[in-house]
């Protein structure tokens, strides 16, 4: 199916993750041009390699050094996206689980941050983008946010109160948005296999840790709960970050015009709620 993406200029943030990575390679091979970003010069290099090996043309990519916690930052990213390539019509942002926390022992140190890194960051954004959507006449905000937003398990407290927000935020957003021709989404996923969700502390291109008997005991953790879920999935086996940067690429496309304010579950089946 053609999606009507050629020539589509597509803002994807944080494209150091993996399932960034796999969503601008997937908006590419569908014609896309791109703007990407990462935190610092070692991610970019990461990210620009990746894009690269999946034979995408350099010039159908432009990247952009952005910390995004970073108001000025993000501004500046918008700025010189616009500079570059024209408009934005469609943006994507990736939203993070924030590490394991029982709710008693959360401390406003760890509640801000986390706050300001998912809520706050996707807020600041849409901000700078939604005046040159409108201008355009169309756009594409699509959100991919794991699943403890719509979850609260004893020991990720803090990832779902700094998720939760996002959800609410751009559910109103879409009804406000629908008469200029934008749609909102979410990507909700869940049991879907890439390093950062293995190791959420030491995402690709971060410093690796030490080879301690600490770290082999977390890799053997990490390595259980993997084959636990992978036996508990209807399917037996994990989603790629492929997919859903697939799933991206159809909730971009023409054909889903009139697709907006949704969350579209990703997880193979491992949940039972109706919604």
């Amino acid at each position: 199916m053609d999606f009507g993406l050629q020539d589509t200029v597509a803002l994807v943030v944080d494209s150091h993750l993996a399932i960034a990575t796999a969503t601008a390679t997937a908006l590419a091979k569908e014609g896309a041009i791109l703007s990407l970003t990462a935190p610092d010069n070692y991610r970019m290099r990461h990210v620009e390699m990746e894009i690269a090996r999946k034979h995408v043309p350099q010039d159908r990519f432009r990247a952009v050094i952005a910390d995004l916690d970073r108001e000025q930052d993000i501004h500046r990213l918008v700025r010189e996206t616009l500079h570059r390539q024209g408009n934005i019509s469609v943006m994507v942002t990736t939203v993070q689980d924030q590490g394991n926390s029982p709710a008693s022992e959360l401390e406003d140190e760890q509640i801000e941050p986390a706050l300001a890194r998912n809520f706050m960051s996707a807020v600041h954004l849409t901000r700078e983008v939604l005046p040159h959507m409108r201008r355009y006449g169309m756009g594409r905000i699509i959100n991919l946010v794991p699943f403890s937003a719509m979850e609260v398990s004893p020991h990720n407290t803090l990832s779902s109160l700094s998720l939760a927000p996002v959800l609410a935020y751009f559910k109103g957003l879409a009804s406000e948005l629908a008469p200029n021709n934008i749609t909102v989404n979410n990507v909700i996923y869940a049991g879907v296999h890439s390093e950062e969700i293995d190791d959420p502390q030491h995402p690709p291109g971060s410093d690796e840790p030490d080879a301690s008997d600490g770290a082999e005991q977390a890799q053997t953790c990490t390595q259980s709960t993997l084959e636990k879920i992978v036996a508990e999935a209807p399917m037996k086996r994990m989603g790629t970050p492929k997919e859903i940067g697939d799933i991206v690429c159809m909730i971009a496309s023409s054909q889903a015009s009139y697709l907006t304010g949704a969350n579209i579950i990703v997880d193979g089946g491992i949940h039972h709620n109706y919604a």
